[in-house]
């Protein structure tokens, strides 16, 4: 089976279980202000700031090499948002759980380089398919118009985010990975979706400050929209 295949299907519990956190919950809803959804950014700024450095530093890597896709980038996308929000003089902090997911990215950049393919895969896929419903709802809760402060969705380099999909698949298929190998690299991909939701537990206290717990619960007990 292809790696693209094998990480489909084998990370479609951890996918599953991702849209049913609350936080992902309360967002996909519309629920969402701009504290939490800021503090979403700066925490995911330092991930993105992990992994983006330790891929560059490993573009002419035998495996890593093959996917190194610069236009993929985040930082500076994230960036100006966090302008956007937090103003010029805001410097960004780490929580506990980002400290640990970007923490996480630099040790295995240091042992198993080749592990960072699940990364680039689940933040990157991710992005440019999910992303884009994610940046819709977030416009119409946050009451943006246009790109400004929604920067983090838009891929100025990309101009076919479907055709892209397919070329970073095909990428993916041709590593040369052994059976095994590939099995580390869905094991690993699970692990980046546990890194990830634990920074939704901690935003999800931050959203029930925001908004109270008891329109928190109102939202996650109400049905889904359609």
């Amino acid at each position: 089976m292809s790696l693209a295949q094998l990480l489909r299907e084998g990370t479609s519990g951890s996918h599953t279980s991702a849209e049913n956190s609350a936080f992902t919950r309360c967002f996909m809803k519309g629920v969402l202000e701009s504290q939490s959804y800021s503090k979403h950014l700066e925490a995911f700024y330092f991930v993105y700031m992990a992994m983006e450095t330790e891929l560059e530093k490993r573009k002419d890597h035998p495996i890593l090499g093959r996917i190194h896709f610069p236009e993929l980038y985040r930082r500076n996308q994230i960036e100006k948002d966090m302008l956007h929000f937090f103003g010029p003089d805001h410097s960004p902090k780490a929580s506990p759980a980002t400290e640990a997911y970007s923490n996480h990215i630099i040790d295995i950049a240091n042992t198993s380089p080749e592990l960072l393919v699940a990364h680039s895969y689940v933040r990157y896929l991710g992005d440019l398919s999910g992303g884009q419903i994610l940046k819709r709802v977030a416009a119409k809760a946050l009451g943006i118009e246009g790109a400004k402060g929604l920067e983090f969705y838009e891929f100025p380099e990309i101009a076919s985010p479907k055709d892209f999909k397919d070329k970073y698949r095909k990428a993916l298929d041709e590593l040369p990975f052994s059976e095994e190998e590939k099995q580390n690299i869905v094991q690993e991909a699970n692990r980046v979706f546990r890194l990830n939701q634990a920074i939704f537990d901690e935003l999800e206290e931050t959203l029930i400050s925001s908004i109270g717990r008891d329109r928190f619960e109102e939202v996650l007990a109400s049905p889904a929209r359609h």
